[in-house]
Parts: C-alpha cells; sequence; structure tokens
C-alpha cells in the first residue's frame, strides 16, 4: 500500500480483524457501524452507507480486506492533498496560484530558513521545473512529497578539502 508504513499497515490490518466480529474475512454494514462506533467517530446513519457504499466496490454488500486497505488509501491521500493544498495557499499570499519570488522570500523570513537573495534563488532554481520563476502548485506537491529540498543554510557543504 503506497505512502503507508508497515507500523500503519500492521494497525490497519489490526483496525480490520476488529471490526471483522465474526471473522468472515469481510466487513459488513453493521460490523462497520459499531467498528466505527468503538473508535470514536460519530457519523451518521446516513455517513456510514455511504462510506459503506463507497468502500464496497464490487458491490457485493461487504467490504473485504483489499477494499477496506484501497478505501483507507484513499481517504489518506485526500486528507494529505489538502494538506499540501492549504500550506500551497498559506505561501500564495495574492491567490495568484503561484508562490512568487517575494512570496517565498517573506515565508523563508518568517521561518529563519535564510532570507538572503542567493538562498531564495537556490530554492526556486530547485523547485521550479518549467523554469518559469515562480512555484507553481504541481511542483510545490512535488518538491513537498519528494522531501528533497533543504533550507540552503542546513546544507552541508564545505569549500575546503578535509585534511587527516
Amino acid at each position: 500500500a503506497e505512502s503507508l508504513s508497515e507500523e500503519e499497515i500492521k494497525g490497519l490490518k489490526t483496525m480490520f480483524a476488529n471490526m471483522d466480529t465474526d471473522q468472515s474475512g469481510t466487513i459488513t454494514y453493521e460490523e462497520l457501524k459499531t467498528g466505527l462506533a468503538k473508535l470514536g467517530s460519530k457519523l451518521s446513519e446516513a455517513e456510514v452507507k455511504q462510506l459503506m457504499e463507497a468502500a464496497d466496490v464490487d458491490g457485493n454488500g461487504t467490504i473485504d480486506y483489499i477494499e477496506f486497505i484501497s478505501a483507507t488509501m484513499h481517504r489518506y491521500r485526500l486528507d494529505r492533498d489538502e494538506h499540501l493544498f492549504k500550506a500551497f495557499q498559506y505561501f500564495d499570499k495574492d491567490n495568484s496560484g503561484f508562490i512568487t519570488m517575494d512570496e517565498l522570500e517573506s515565508a523563508m523570513k518568517e521561518y529563519g530558513m535564510g532570507d538572503d537573495e542567493a538562498s531564495i534563488k537556490e530554492v526556486i532554481a530547485e523547485v521550479d521545473t518549467d523554469n518559469d520563476g515562480r512555484i507553481n502548485y504541481e511542483e510545490f506537491c512535488a518538491m513537498m512529497r519528494s522531501g528533497t529540498t533543504q533550507a540552503p543554510q542546513q546544507r552541508k557543504t564545505s569549500t575546503s578539502p578535509l585534511i587527516d
């Protein structure tokens, strides 16, 4: 399951097993409703029905383990994408759909991430794959998902050779 750690997958297996109270290998509507309530969910009956219908891909009235994992992954992706979009909006102060050098500079100053022009140009150069001098949403998401961009002053670079 893409983007989930082993620990998260184990947690999902346990959650599935706990909801599958009759150990049939599938979760019925009643098992889902009871299982969600035990987890502290406050979903209405209609919302549980919607969840059941969305997760029950083959339409047989139950959720098997693969459907359970797929529905969970879909939810995980939606949550992650929503957080990315909110983060992008935070940086995109003028709501232009782009993070400009000025917007990046103010964010980097605010978080003490190197506010000199060279640092800002370095970040833009690293992330701006279409070379238009600004960061669009796709470029921002790619940077956040890869996790490769670091604040320039945090990089360990040396201009002098190491001497033993």
